[in-house]
C-alpha cells in the first residue's frame, strides 16, 4: 500500500463541482453551434432573376417575284434569192462557103525508067600495121652496173663517217647496226630509220648520225628510170678492233 503524502501546499480539487461545470460549458457550446447552423439555414437565398416568357410568331414567307422572260427577237426575214440571170445563147457561127474546085483533068503517070544494074561496092582492104613499130622515143636504157656502182659509194660514204664512241669503247659495246633510208634522185635523204638495233642505243644514234652527215650524189638517167627516189639498206658495224 501506498500512502499518500500529505503536503500543506497541496489541496486536490474537489471532483463534483468542476466536472459538473465542464458539462456545462460543452453544453453550452454545442447549443451555441447548432444555433448558428439553424440561423444560417434559415436566411433567405437570393433569387435568380425571372427571366421572361418567348413568344414566338409563324411569319409567312413572302411570295417570290416571278421575273419574265426577256421578249425573243423578231425572226429576221430570209433576204429572197436573187433571180440567177437566164443564159444568153451565143449565136452560132455561120459556116463559110468555100467555092468547089473545079475537078483536075486525070494525069498518067510515066513510065519508070530502067534502071542500071547495080556495081559491087568495093572492098576496102584493112590496114596493114607495121610488125616492128618505131618508139620515137624509147628513154634511157637501165645502166645496172652504175646501179651497184652507186650503192657501193653509198655505204662507203656512211662508213667514212662513222665515229665509234670512246665510252661505248670502255664499256664494250659492240654490234651491228642496220639502217633503211631512201634517197632522191638530187642525193638527198628523204626517210632515215633503224632497221635492226646493235642493242645499245647509243651506237644505234650514231649510226644515224653518220648517214646524215654524208653527201651522195645525183642519180643519172641511166640509175633507176623513172624512179623518183631509190630506198637503201646498210648495215653499220661497230666492233672494238675498228
Amino acid at each position: 500500500m501506498t500512502t499518500a503524502l500529505a503536503s500543506p501546499l497541496f489541496h486536490p480539487p474537489e471532483e463534483g463541482p468542476l466536472l459538473r461545470r465542464a458539462l456545462l460549458a460543452a453544453v453550452a457550446v454545442e447549443l451555441l453551434v447548432i444555433g448558428n447552423m439553424a440561423f444560417f439555414f434559415r436566411q433567405e437565398k437570393p433569387q435568380s432573376p425571372s427571366i421572361p416568357p418567348m413568344q414566338l410568331a409563324l411569319i409567312a414567307p413572302e411570295p417570290a417575284k416571278v421575273i419574265p422572260p426577256p421578249p425573243r427577237p423578231a425572226a429576221q426575214s430570209k433576204a429572197a434569192p436573187r433571180p440567177m440571170p437566164k443564159p444568153v445563147a451565143k449565136p452560132l457561127p455561120r459556116p463559110i462557103s468555100q467555092p468547089a474546085e473545079a475537078p483536075r483533068p486525070a494525069t498518067t503517070a510515066p513510065s519508070p525508067l530502067p534502071t542500071a544494074p547495080s556495081l559491087p561496092s568495093p572492098v576496102s582492104a584493112p590496114p596493114v600495121q607495121n610488125a616492128n613499130p618505131v618508139n620515137s622515143d624509147p628513154g634511157p636504157r637501165e645502166d645496172r652496173a652504175g646501179e651497184g656502182q652507186y650503192a657501193g659509194r653509198v655505204a662507203s660514204e656512211i662508213e667514212k663517217h662513222k665515229v665509234y664512241p670512246a665510252s661505248a669503247k670502255e664499256l664494250d659495246m659492240t654490234g651491228d647496226v642496220v639502217l633503211a633510208y631512201t634517197i632522191s634522185r638530187q642525193g638527198s635523204v628523204v626517210e632515215a630509220s633503224v632497221l635492226k638495233s646493235s642493242g645499245f642505243k647509243l651506237l644505234d644514234e650514231t649510226a644515224l648520225k653518220a648517214l646524215r652527215a654524208s653527201r651522195f650524189d645525183a642519180m643519172t638517167a641511166g640509175l633507176w628510170p623513172g624512179a623518183p627516189s631509190k630506198a637503201f639498206t646498210t648495215t653499220v658495224h661497230f666492233a672494238l678492233d675498228d
